[in-house]
């Protein structure tokens, strides 16, 4: 396959730098080639979005946020604890991930598999220090019951709401672009629902769908969670003035993420089209991409800036929006 082989050449200059990388990498190539070859949308009836690193962006540092919540609540844990606390954030994620998928599903409810990652996250945080040499009164502060509630309860509200989040500039008009243009809009994300519930309203972004990892039991890359939203979109093109009877086919529907297998493999595999958006390259500004949007270019990813890039690029593809005329 020739196009393999192109892909294979065009990473080896990273894999010296990049060991983990290259063997990633090459895993998803193969899984790239294997499709047809991407070509330009003729017509987009459907946008569909990974959310953060596309549409919002984190704001601060997690760590902060845990340990301010801490203090409100009567736990004085001092900046020099916040990467503890981050390293074991990421492993008890990890460990609560494993052990209930996507959330806990059917088997528990988002609150309470946010009670175990929460609390976990301390108290790993607190071995990691303790396994490092620190003394027992200079590691991060072991939970008391009554504290545990307190906490864990300031950290999920806080988490549910829009103040650890912020809308992209470009995200609202690209969203009233599509409105404009009569193109149905969705979420694809492996977070939970409360993206959808609270956090995304409370930044003004209304997409006409949103589907979760939790709801359908499965999380991107899967083609089962992208297939939801193939037919969601379909379900949501009378609401915008679309009074075609013919479905949205996958290949009308173009999704936006950041992330090479979750978001372009899980799309084309669902025979969608995608691009990537790579919004920390050059500070945004001029053509350069960040290391990682050049590595996703060079492995037959479509790469956009941002998403005022995205409709450049749409435009000088002569793409058609909204209904069959």
């Amino acid at each position: 396959n020739p196009e393999f082989e192109l892909a294979l050449i065009q990473i080896s200059k990273y894999q010296s730098a990049h060991k983990s990388f290259g063997s990633m990498m090459r895993t998803m190539i193969r899984k790239y080639c294997a499709m047809p070859a991407a070509t330009p949308p003729r017509r987009i009836r459907a946008f569909t979005f990974d959310v953060t690193g596309t549409l919002v962006s984190f704001v601060g540092r997690l760590g902060a946020h845990y340990a301010d919540c801490a203090r409100r609540c009567g736990v004085h844990i001092d900046p020099g604890h916040l990467a503890a606390l981050e390293k074991g954030f990421q492993l008890a994620y990890n460990e609560t991930h494993a052990a209930y998928p996507c959330f806990g599903g059917n088997c528990i409810s988002t609150k309470d598999w946010w009670r175990t990652c929460v609390l976990r996250s301390f108290e790993v945080a607190r071995e990691l220090e303790l396994s490092d040499g620190l003394k027992n009164d200079d590691a991060v502060p072991r939970l008391t019951e009554d504290q545990k509630e307190r906490v864990f309860k300031r950290i999920y509200a806080q988490f549910g709401s829009h103040s650890t989040y912020s809308a992209f500039d470009d995200a609202i008009p690209f969203l009233r672009f599509a409105k404009r243009h009569g193109v149905i809009t969705g979420i694809i994300s492996n977070a939970d629902e409360r993206y959808g519930d609270s956090i995304l309203p409370m930044l003004d972004i209304f997409p006409d769908f949103f589907i979760g990892s939790k709801d359908i039991g499965c999380a991107k890359p899967d083609r089962a969670i992208f297939d939801a939203a193939i037919a969601e979109a379909s379900s949501c093109i009378f609401c915008n003035g679309d009074d075609s009877s013919r479905p949205i086919q996958p290949n009308e529907i173009l999704h936006l993420g950041n992330d090479f297998e979750k978001d372009f493999i899980g799309a084309r595999n669902a025979k969608m089209h995608a691009i990537l958006l790579d919004r920390f390259g050059g500070d945004n500004y001029g053509d350069s991409f960040s290391e990682e949007g050049q590595q996703w270019s060079d492995a037959g990813a479509p790469v956009a800036k941002d998403l005022l890039d995205v409709i450049d690029m749409l435009a000088r593809q002569n793409v058609k929006f909204g209904k069959p005329t």
